[in-house]
């Protein structure tokens, strides 16, 4: 079996820029892009998306998509894209494999070299997620009450208003939307307000209840009930040659192990867990005044592959393919255990509902319930995935009964 040291695997990752293997299989977005700094923007090769939230970053020698949770280097790439092995993918890349077989002080060395790189890679994400949570916290402390506000506006046009009880919701009538765009002559890009507007806040909390962030949901108060649409001024056109709109919902602070918490009473053994906060609270709501309802939270995920975590691997879609005409890779249903960023949930549940959205791709979306069952599995314990019609979620079926 050939081995490859460490220090060869980063003299491959070293020779051979993510960017230019990314690349081939990609076309950067020029608004977001520094090439100058090495840090490059696209829509993800691994799902379909109108806007780019795949990135990689040579000097790291990493990527990772912020909409599918896809990660990983090099080799990950090649291996998940093009379909190689590692081995494969080493020697497309110029990589040596070992003559001989290492001494076992060589082994020992090469595996505390990268033990050591691995402590000091936590510790400084670990100080960077710190001081984002303190961020989140301050945009949080700019909410106010949501009563009498354009925000009474939005939850009644998404037919959550009045509501039987208390949602953790603050409201901003003039929340700045920052953006980001390239400078002439700079490496790297500037960061400015792109236009200021209403804004619910929720709060984004762990396993513990502890403060983690604060996830932001843009509306339009002209018209009730919908998020704002607004051209990205920065952006390239879809591929249907429609403007791109910048993203309504925006997260700040830490997804680890972390949710909203819309509703949650002592001691409950029943969880419904949802994508959004709107599709979670219609639910809450219809389930208002029935027997389950006062011993049943409702958590909403961060976002969709936060529910099910980190996959152990990618796998095939059975028909969506990337620009290079390749089958999309996605998430597969068989999550990583270690993974120290999957949502967890309480051992006093006894019941767990899964809400699957009709509007998202369902094969992607399966994928993401099967990890979350696995690894919420445990004795005794019932799991539901209940999955809205098809084009629909659950707040478009709350405002049809209503």
């Amino acid at each position: 079996m050939k081995r490859f040291t460490e220090a060869e695997k980063e003299r491959v990752k070293t020779n051979n820029p993510i960017s230019t293997i990314i690349g081939r299989h990609v076309t950067w977005d020029r608004a977001k892009t520094n090439a100058n700094a090495g840090d490059f923007w696209a829509c993800c090769p691994f799902h379909a998306e109108n806007s780019p939230s795949f990135h990689c970053v040579d000097r790291e020698h990493r990527y990772k998509c912020f909409g599918c949770g896809a990660t990983g280097d090099q080799f990950t790439f090649l291996q998940n894209v093009e379909g190689l092995s590692f081995v494969e993918a080493m020697e497309r890349l110029g990589g040596n494999a070992e003559a001989e077989p290492l001494s076992a002080e060589k082994i020992a060395e090469d595996k505390a070299r990268a033990e050591d790189k691995r402590r000091e890679q936590e510790a400084f994400a670990e100080a960077r997620r710190q001081e984002e949570i303190k961020k989140a916290f301050k945009l949080w402390g700019y909410g106010g009450r949501v009563g009498g506000t354009e925000g009474v506006g939005y939850l009644r046009g998404r037919g959550l208003a009045p509501l039987p009880f208390v949602l953790p919701l603050r409201f901003h009538p003039h929340f700045k939307y920052w953006h980001s765009r390239p400078v002439p002559g700079q490496k790297r890009q500037e960061f400015f307000v792109l236009f200021s507007g209403p804004a619910m806040l929720a709060p984004i909390t762990g396993p513990d209840g502890s403060f983690a962030g604060v996830h932001i949901t843009y509306f339009d108060p002209h018209r009730p009930g919908r998020k704002i649409e607004l051209e990205d001024p920065y952006a390239e056109p879809r591929d249907d040659g429609k403007p791109s709109l910048i993203a309504p919902k925006k997260i700040r602070g830490s997804k680890r192990n972390a949710s909203i918490k819309l509703l949650q009473p002592e001691g409950f053994t029943r969880l419904v867990v949802g994508e959004g906060w709107e599709t979670t609270a219609s639910v809450a709501l219809a389930e208002y005044g029935t027997d389950v309802f006062s011993r049943t939270a409702y958590w909403v995920s961060i976002d969709l592959q936060s529910m099910g975590g980190k996959a152990i691997e990618t796998i095939a879609h059975p028909h969506l393919k990337n620009r290079a005409g390749r089958l999309l890779k996605v998430p597969g249903p068989f999550p990583d255990m270690d993974d120290p960023r999957a949502l967890t949930i309480p051992d006093q549940v006894a019941e767990v509902v899964r809400l699957g959205d009709g509007d998202s791709d369902r094969f992607t979306a399966e994928q993401v319930m099967a990890r979350a069952n696995a690894r919420w599995a445990k004795p005794g314990r019932r799991q539901f995935d209940a999955w809205a019609p098809e084009g629909q979620d659950y707040n478009d079926i709350l405002m049809g009964a209503s």
